[in-house]
């Protein structure tokens, strides 16, 4: 799903952790309703060509909005300290091979986006994100609400390509509890995790002090079994 969650106001690069609010409260738009229990996914691929798209669940109101622009999935955040997210509705994977292109187009350089897997519901997920900093950060929310980092901290890398408009490819590579994390073909960390062994894909951005981000996803690629 497409959901909102609040961060904690953090000064420069100190970032913490996301306390979720409100998310009964906000409605869900776009492709409501979706098309029943999810099933195991296959191979999947998404360039976000209209009418060819994956059955993502998009919203708009006065927080921000997801929708496909110019054969991309576009997510724009308003205000500050939010997290939203789009999911691919109708399908679940377990081992995979996930990669896809993002770019930052306006919003402070702090501001985060990245994959959301293993998503149970809107309350357990892993998440990896980066940075317009060059910032990257692995962790668990669980359905108590708490998150747990995988790596110790936000931590820099010269992987990731900084500044507007400049894309960075991300990949998670997901074999049981195994899971690693690339960019641009580097890895940054692989890290043991038994929590989770499969779910739903989402992708998501955030801000912090600033709002006004906007960030673009494309060629997404999925392909599902031990790579």
């Amino acid at each position: 799903m497409f959901r909102s969650l609040r961060r904690s106001h953090i000064p420069l690069l100190l970032l913490l952790s996301l306390v979720l609010v409100g998310c009964s409260a906000r409605s869900l738009r776009g492709n409501e309703g979706g098309s029943g229990t999810p099933v195991p996914g296959s191979d999947f691929h998404d360039s976000f060509v209209p009418g060819q798209t994956g059955k993502w669940l998009l919203e708009q109101d006065e927080a921000g909005s997801t929708a496909i622009v110019n054969e991309q999935l576009v997510i724009t955040i308003a205000s500050p300290n939010t997290i939203q997210y789009a999911t691919l509705n109708d399908k679940v994977f377990s081992d995979f091979d996930l990669e896809v292109d993002v770019a930052q187009h306006s919003g402070p350089p702090d501001s985060s986006y990245g994959v959301i897997f293993r998503m149970q519901d809107g309350q357990q997920f892993y998440r990896f994100d980066i940075t317009g900093s060059g910032l990257f950060m692995v962790e668990r929310r669980d359905s108590d609400g708490t998150w747990t980092r995988l790596v110790p901290d936000w931590t820099s890398t010269s992987a990731i390509n900084q500044g507007m408009n400049v894309p960075n490819r991300l990949k998670v590579l997901a074999v049981g509890s195994t899971l690693a994390f690339y960019v641009n073909d580097v890895l940054l960390v692989q890290v043991d995790d038994p929590a989770y062994t499969g779910g739903a894909v989402a992708l998501d951005a955030g801000t912090f002090g600033g709002g006004n981000l906007q960030v673009s996803f494309d060629n997404l690629k999925i392909t599902a079994g031990n790579p």
